[in-house]
């Protein structure tokens, strides 16, 4: 039996930096290990333009701060609204020549543009792998779900981060072989200065992208139920939507003194400073795939209290490297913060959190993709 030949050039096709968003950090991240250990040439070919600025509701989608990912050539072709750029693309990437294209899956929005340039690449010959963040869209319709599974049945094989999100993807194209592979931890992101001040015996940090699922407002009614007063959540994260409505519920519940809400992107520099001062990250989602935020939190060493839905419950480990609680049930968080979720408690996770940095690789992960 002979073996595999090694790959000579790869491609990947998504969302990297200076595009901010989890998806751009994790396509940039997995590119540039691509390039450092496979010996192969990597180029990636990103978004001209992602999503038009009325349905983004950020600051800004480029951070111009953000390097490209190391040992990678970045071309930014695609626009999401012109179908005559999927094609170019697909013919430029073809032109390369690569061994094998690697293409993110997570909404339906880039579904169209992705789904095409795979299907392109396919048919030219070329091996794609669908990198499977989401295989149904968050809060998403039925149509929006069938565009993404139609852009994930587009590829020959995928990657997922945790067994629901392979079991979704089986449950799309029951052929397709399917590898799971955990979510590596970032190491790019700054070491912190540790100089933010602490203002409470219990600091908590909600963070990233606020959508509706994401359960902010079960957290804030937990957050009033349990009673504590020596306590401080941080709120930091653009809001999609719902901004003025957590306004009124902090005020409402009286919490005004004990939530700060910083509703806008923040730099990484920043992002280090707030995790080095929070005691835990609090995910309390009705539903999820997996978090990159989660991630973010093991990269620092910080435990994890989060809903015991599929997508989180694989990452923390009760007792361990955070708690758990009933998806939903805002008494169980209520009583979890105000009984077990302590400074001194989640400072004592701290050995089970380092092993664990230390086994959530992206070289794994790349040897997953490779396959």
């Amino acid at each position: 039996m002979t073996a595999p030949r090694p790959l000579q050039r790869i491609a990947l096709i998504g969302p990297v930096a200076p595009l901010r968003s989890g998806i751009a950090r994790h396509s940039g991240a997995l590119a540039a290990e691509l390039a450092r250990c496979s010996g192969a040439t990597v180029r990636a070919w990103s978004f001209s333009r992602q999503y038009p600025a009325r349905l983004f509701p950020g600051e800004a989608q480029v951070d111009p701060t953000l390097p490209p990912p190391a040992g990678v050539s970045v071309r930014q072709t695609i626009d999401t609204l012109n179908p005559l750029t999927w094609r170019h693309t697909a013919r430029e990437v073809a032109t390369f020549a690569p061994d094998l294209a690697i293409i993110p899956a997570w909404t339906f929005f880039t579904a169209p543009a992705l789904g095409r340039i795979a299907r392109d690449l396919r048919r030219r010959g070329i091996r794609v792998v669908a990198m499977v963040h989401n295989a149904r869209d968050h809060e998403a319709a039925g149509w929006k779900n069938r565009l993404l599974a139609w852009q994930i049945a587009q590829a020959d094989r995928a990657v997922a981060h945790n067994a629901p999100v392979a079991a979704q993807v089986a449950a799309i194209a029951p052929a397709m072989p399917v590898a799971i592979s955990p979510h590596p931890l970032y190491d790019d992101y700054p070491t912190p200065t540790g100089t933010l001040p602490r203002r409470a015996a219990l600091e908590l940090l909600f963070f990233g992208l606020v959508r509706p699922y994401k359960g902010l407002d079960l957290l804030t009614e937990a957050l009033a139920q349990s009673g504590l007063h020596d306590v401080r959540l941080t709120i930091a994260g653009e809001f999609w939507s719902g901004l003025e409505e957590t306004r009124a519920q902090v005020a409402r519940l009286g919490l005004s003194h004990t939530v700060e809400i910083i509703p806008r992107y923040l730099s990484d520099a920043e992002t280090a400073e707030l995790f080095a001062r929070c005691d835990a990250l609090v995910a309390p989602y009705r539903a999820a795939t997996g978090s990159g935020v989660l991630a973010l939190a093991q990269h620092y060493q910080r435990p994890v209290i989060a809903s015991d839905v599929p997508g989180l419950r694989e990452a923390v480990a009760h007792g361990e490297t955070g708690w758990l609680f009933p998806g939903g049930d805002i008494a169980a968080l209520a009583a979890l913060l105000r009984d077990t979720s302590t400074r001194e408690t989640a400072a004592a996770m701290q050995p089970a959190l380092a092993a664990q940095r230390d086994a959530l690789s992206w070289a794994k992960l790349a040897e997953a993709v490779v396959g």
